[in-house]
């Protein structure tokens, strides 16, 4: 069975590296990551989902996956500098650190980098850690099937996706 553009689960074992050979996930050396999703339900990155269509179980392919297509480009105007009368919370980061924040209002959460630290102020970037990054993926498709009418009736498209 082809793996086709709606209602297909598929299985499969995946390296994705930066252009430099940095490895991201799925160290080949200590294991493979896995991914599990069914087609044409907006589960993963559209342009890996789109490049998976057609192949077969035992099939392999690399391919890149440009900024655009992925966590979109980075953008210097998501850095930003705070001081800590306006943050105060931001004495306590460490500079090179992530940080997770919540808005408890409205169940929103965000990641930032605290890029620098000084006496009297921080510089944030608010930019997804792959943002402006190729993605370079290395995919082998472990499994695929049909998806039952049971399990369909409970998979609904992500209404937030990019078209």
């Amino acid at each position: 069975m082809t793996i086709q553009t709606e209602n297909t689960r598929v299985s499969l074992k995946y390296t994705v590296r930066l252009e430099t050979g940095e490895i991201v996930k799925g160290d080949p050396a200590r294991g493979l990551a896995h991914m599990e999703f069914v087609t044409g339900y907006n589960q993963v990155l559209p342009a890996l989902e789109s490049k998976v269509i057609g192949l077969s179980e035992g099939e392999e392919l690399e391919f890149s996956v440009p900024p655009e297509e992925s966590f979109g480009p980075y953008n210097p105007s998501l850095v930003q500098e705070k001081t800590f009368a306006e943050f105060p919370q931001g004495k306590e980061l460490e500079e090179g650190r992530w940080v997770r924040a919540t808005n408890l209002d409205h169940l929103v959460s965000f990641g930032y980098k605290v890029v620098e630290k000084r006496a009297d102020r921080l510089m944030l970037d608010y930019n997804h850690p792959l943002a402006g990054k190729t993605l370079v993926y290395k995919v082998r498709i472990e499994k695929v099937s049909e998806v039952d009418k049971d399990d369909l009736e409970l998979l609904k498209p992500c209404q937030h996706a990019r078209p």
